[in-house]
């Protein structure tokens, strides 16, 4: 019987190619054409092209936008610090109306090294407006850049005799306009120390009702400002209003009156605050969210904090209700103290249970603890395509907080203080002939308050409901509503 012998793999190869038969030449094999290379001649030694490489420029820089937006927004565009007005209130920073038309555009280059934003806000009422133009540039591990911001708002002139009591008011618009560069350094992806300095101007411009009014000039006044900030953020979103984490800022304010000093005897303000905020993963996306907030101010002029209310509520409406005398947003009847010279004011928030200015000073200290449950994500392993009930979550919260005036280390619970306003035959309101004073229900020197909420996105809005009591008994009495927008605390 004859032995089969095997093909060798040329001759496999070979025959594999004579099977097929095509319309193009036979090309050199690869065996071929790297002998042909390998028979090229370098002329000496190699050449290392690293060496020979050169960074180029890409010209022209081409610029995309980034994001727009056109909304409706309650949140603070970039000032956080009004001139101080006495002590009236309710407080809305930045604008008079608690809703406001936001129009925002970006653009970046293509390697987002360079970023341009624009920003214009008007109040429903028209005639409150702001506006905003930054120029960031990100190219090198230091960050640079300029900011012009303007802030249109009405206001009110008052005149005061010998004793600091006012006897009269006239209606006046407020201009702020703030020259501002800020540079910042990145330790890593979590750390940055940052700086500003700038110029900023409020013109107080008395409008003319009467002859009195008429002679009025207008009030400028200037100040060199600055801040230096420590930031630390090593938190994670992983959903809305769901982080996890923990991410804090220390920062230090120092504000010069540069021009004539003449309601205080020095033109220095000083601000030391602080903001920590911690979120702790319970089940899934349950969280407990914890922050602890703190400003201190001193200076001949210093800053006022009313304590009380919620950042970003929405204060529709008079501050007492039309045929009632209860105030439902400020309290009017805890005035400021006499003897302090303020230059500016803000709000320490959040402060559920009470409505603003339950307490104010130049110092103030704000604890909050939440837990946010969303409901479908955490207990249904479903996706849910709907905002509404996809983003819906349900929310308890412990709020405890202070002010105080004077040095850091005098604090204590501060006092409730009740005034019910008499009505004028005209329909004006003054001040009761009985204020009662009260100590407020909390924990050791904070005031106290708790609650349940609900918030979810409805119309593209994260929109906040919240329910909460004084901390004065077990749900004692009706509570204090706040619907508001925004994220977090």
């Amino acid at each position: 019987m004859p032995s089969l012998v095997p093909l060798s793999p040329e001759d496999s190869i070979r025959r594999q190619k004579e099977a097929f038969q095509t319309d193009f030449f036979d090309e050199p094999s690869d065996k071929k054409l790297n002998q042909q290379f390998e028979s090229i001649p370098l002329g000496g030694n190699p050449v290392d092209v690293l060496k020979t490489a050169r960074k180029y420029r890409y010209k022209p820089i081409k610029f995309s936008a980034e994001t727009g937006a056109a909304a409706l927004n309650t949140m603070v565009l970039f000032n956080r610090f009004q001139p101080y007005a006495n002590g009236s209130g309710p407080i809305m920073l930045s604008s008079n109306t608690p809703l406001n038309g936001l129009f925002k555009l970006s653009t970046s280059d293509i390697m987002e090294d360079i970023r341009i934003t624009g920003a214009f806000k008007i109040g429903t009422n028209l005639k409150d407006n702001e506006w905003l133009l930054n120029f960031q540039n990100l190219k090198s591990r230091i960050d640079w850049g300029l900011t012009y911001y303007r802030n249109v708002i009405g206001s009110g002139a008052v005149v005061k005799d010998n004793q600091g009591n006012v006897i009269a008011s006239f209606p006046a618009r407020l201009f702020t306009n703030l020259y501002q560069g800020n540079i910042s350094y990145p330790f890593d992806e979590a750390r940055s120390l940052r700086l500003t300095l700038g110029i900023r101007s409020d013109n107080l411009a008395v409008s003319s009702v009467d002859q009195i009014s008429s002679k009025f000039e207008n009030d400028r006044t200037l100040y060199a400002v600055s801040r230096l900030e420590y930031v630390y953020d090593n938190s994670l979103n992983n959903g809305v209003n769901i982080w996890d984490g923990l991410r804090y800022k220390a920062y230090m304010d120092w504000n010069r009156q540069v021009s004539k000093v003449r309601f205080a005897n020095a033109p220095n303000t000083f601000n030391f605050g602080f903001d920590v905020r911690y979120y702790h993963p319970i089940y899934k996306n349950f969280i407990w969210a914890g922050r602890a907030a703190g400003d201190f101010s001193w200076g001949s002029q210093k800053l006022i904090y009313y304590l009380g209310g919620m950042d970003g509520w929405l204060m529709f409406g008079n501050n007492i209700k039309p045929g009632t005398t209860k105030e439902r947003y400020f309290n009017t009847s805890n005035t400021p103290a006499n003897d302090q010279s303020y230059a500016f004011q803000s709000l320490a928030v959040n402060m559920r249970g009470h409505i603003q200015n339950a307490a104010n000073g130049n110092n103030a200290i704000v604890l909050n603890s939440e837990f946010r449950l969303p409901v479908l994500s955490t207990l249904f392993d479903k996706t849910v395509s709907n905002a509404f009930f996809r983003d819906f979550q349900l929310t308890q919260f412990i709020d405890l907080g202070t002010a105080w005036n004077g040095a850091y280390n005098k604090w204590k619970r501060p006092e409730l203080i009740f005034n019910t306003p008499t009505r004028l035959p005209n329909g004006d309101l003054i001040p009761g002939p009985v204020t009662v004073r009260q100590k407020a229900g909390g924990v050791g020197p904070f005031l106290g308050g708790y609650g349940f909420g609900a918030r979810s996105t409805l119309f593209g809005y994260f929109i906040k409901y919240d329910m909460g009591w004084p901390m004065n008994g077990f749900f004692k009495g009706s509570p204090v509503t706040y619907l508001s927008l925004g994220l977090d605390f």
